[in-house]
């Protein structure tokens, strides 16, 4: 496939309008890439591990950061912002993950959708953990939604990837959705090149969109099978995993996640840092590429810190579980 059939192929896997491909290593950063939000805009994001990145990326326009997803937050930040759906602007952005943010918290995107609306603002929602197999933002009232291809490359990817994803416009009785209009003529008139892709990211592409769903199916159970032995761990605490009643979120996530409640775990260690607990482990638990099939440990708040994000891969759960018993014993 050449990267207009990857394209193609990715619009109908998410139901899209149109889609994009880019290079970018994470998500803000494929947002600053596509060109869209522009001088004179405000972007208003909950994104609270990567406030660097929008700090960096988007100097040209306003940007505000959020301390939780909610949509009193959003609509207290756009308060004052004239907004407009037209070509020329300016535009108002909403930005927030699926599951996502210290503490994998997961927002009403329902309702979003529908206040973003009211405050004729834009919707992109990352939808990185969660997948297309997870969640679908564009039904749930996203008008663009990004996603890193880490997990459909199945972490064989030369370089990370990104695909960047536009709802349709057309509703019912042939009304028109203006906010997704809008962002379909953005993305149309952002002047971006076709993203210049070698055989082997194709064929790394290719192959990993035929097993994507059985894979991370696999993913969603492992991470439920580890947040549960997680929480009966008495030498850690507060796990965080939307599938755990105990998540502030769980309920919404009931309602916008599917298959399950994503690949990542969140938890604090007792007793040592994560620098010191993760020197024990093996080196595959640091090393392993991600969305790769070996579970993969992170320090999401630094390595002095005690959190700890556990992506769950296709290994046996029952030998990670022992592995992580093992060290966290000594």
């Amino acid at each position: 496939m050449d990267v207009q059939q990857l394209e193609e192929a990715w619009i109908l896997r998410a139901c899209a309008r149109e889609a994009r491909l880019v290079a970018a290593p994470h998500m803000p950063a494929a947002l600053s890439q596509l060109g869209i939000v522009r001088p004179g805009d405000r972007l208003v994001a909950f994104a609270d591990d990567f406030t660097d990145a929008f700090a960096r990326g988007f100097d040209s326009c306003d940007v505000v950061l959020l301390g939780e997803p909610s949509v009193a937050a959003f609509a207290a930040a756009s308060g004052g912002f004239d907004a407009s759906y037209a070509a020329a602007g300016p535009h108002l952005w909403w930005f927030v993950n699926s599951i996502g943010g210290f503490g994998l918290r997961v927002p009403d995107l329902r309702a979003l959708g529908r206040a973003a609306r009211e405050a004729h603002a834009l919707l992109v929602v990352d939808n990185t953990l969660a997948g297309v197999f997870g969640c679908d933002p564009l039904r749930l009232g996203a008008v663009l939604s990004l996603e890193a291809l880490d997990r459909v490359c199945a972490g064989k990817a030369p370089r990370k990837l990104a695909a960047a994803s536009v709802a349709r416009s057309q509703l019912k009785r042939h009304r028109v959705d203006a906010a997704a209009e809008c962002a379909h003529v953005l993305l149309e008139g952002c002047g971006m090149t076709a993203l210049d892709l070698s055989a082997d990211e194709a064929e790394v592409l290719e192959r990993g969109l035929d097993t994507f769903d059985a894979r991370m199916q696999a993913h969603f159970d492992r991470a439920r099978a580890l947040a549960e032995y997680l929480t009966a761990n008495e030498m850690v605490h507060n796990v965080r995993y939307p599938g755990l009643t105990s998540h502030p979120d769980h309920a919404v996530a009931t309602g916008i996640l599917e298959h399950g409640f994503g690949p990542a775990v969140e938890f604090d260690l007792i007793g040592c840092n994560v620098g010191e607990f993760l020197s024990m482990l093996p080196d595959t638990f640091r090393t392993s590429p991600a969305g790769g099939p070996t579970t993969r440990l992170s320090a999401p708040r630094g390595k002095q810190a005690t959190t700890i994000r556990l992506f769950a891969g296709t290994d046996d759960p029952l030998q990670v579980a022992a592995t992580l018993d093992n060290d966290l014993r000594k």
